[in-house]
């Protein structure tokens, strides 16, 4: 039986350092960053007969915003000023609910990934049922799939933190899998990282 996957894209930060919502910056011709991220996502899902990504948002909920969202499970995350940890809550809370049996934790701002790297991850994670991350910058980070007794340890972390320590503790126990993913290194938090990327992904 195919487990069940739930996949949630992380959208709810202010974007301080954007001076704005980065998520409508358009980074591909007339699309922005949030529909690209959920085309991508859509394309994963269809593929690996998982259910359709789910947003978390908060800070920024526009009519533009919840427009790009309509179509997908929105997450509103009234406690987005605590910082990234309120929205892991928040999606690994949606999982629960979904009786997920793992989670896919994606960054809506990690522009490079393409839909190839987050099917590797997913054939990953079915081969042998473990957590399984990317590694970039010499670390483990998102995108990430996490198991269903990983839920309780994301919904108890705080601050403007992820789940990179519960990685970390899994690759101490070597129960993780690694898939090195260079591209994930780069996401969108300042205009100059929007100019650059515009610069150079041609």
């Amino acid at each position: 039986m195919k487990p069940n996957i739930i996949t949630v894209i992380l959208a709810a930060g202010a974007s301080s350092r954007f001076h704005g919502a980065k998520m409508l910056a358009k980074v591909k011709g007339n699309q922005s960053l949030l529909a690209r991220s959920i085309a991508s996502l859509n394309k994963v899902t269809a593929t690996a007969g998982i259910k359709a990504p789910a947003v978390v948002l908060g800070a920024h909920l526009n009519d533009e915003i919840m427009a790009i969202t309509a179509t997908s499970h929105q997450i509103i995350n009234p406690d987005w000023q605590q910082g990234l940890s309120s929205s892991v809550k928040h999606a690994s809370q949606y999982a629960i609910e979904q009786q997920a049996d793992a989670l896919l934790l994606v960054l809506a701002d990690q522009v490079a990934i393409d839909v190839d790297d987050y099917l590797h991850l997913i054939e990953r994670y079915q081969q042998n049922g473990l957590t399984s991350c990317a590694f970039y910058r010499q670390n483990v980070g998102v995108p990430a799939i996490f198991l269903a007794k990983d839920f309780a340890v994301l919904m108890s972390i705080d601050g403007d933190k992820g789940a990179k320590s519960i990685l970390k503790q899994h690759d101490k126990n070597n129960s993780l899998n690694i898939i090195p993913m260079e591209q994930a290194q780069f996401d969108i938090d300042t205009p100059a990282d929007l100019a650059r990327w515009l610069d150079n992904k041609d």
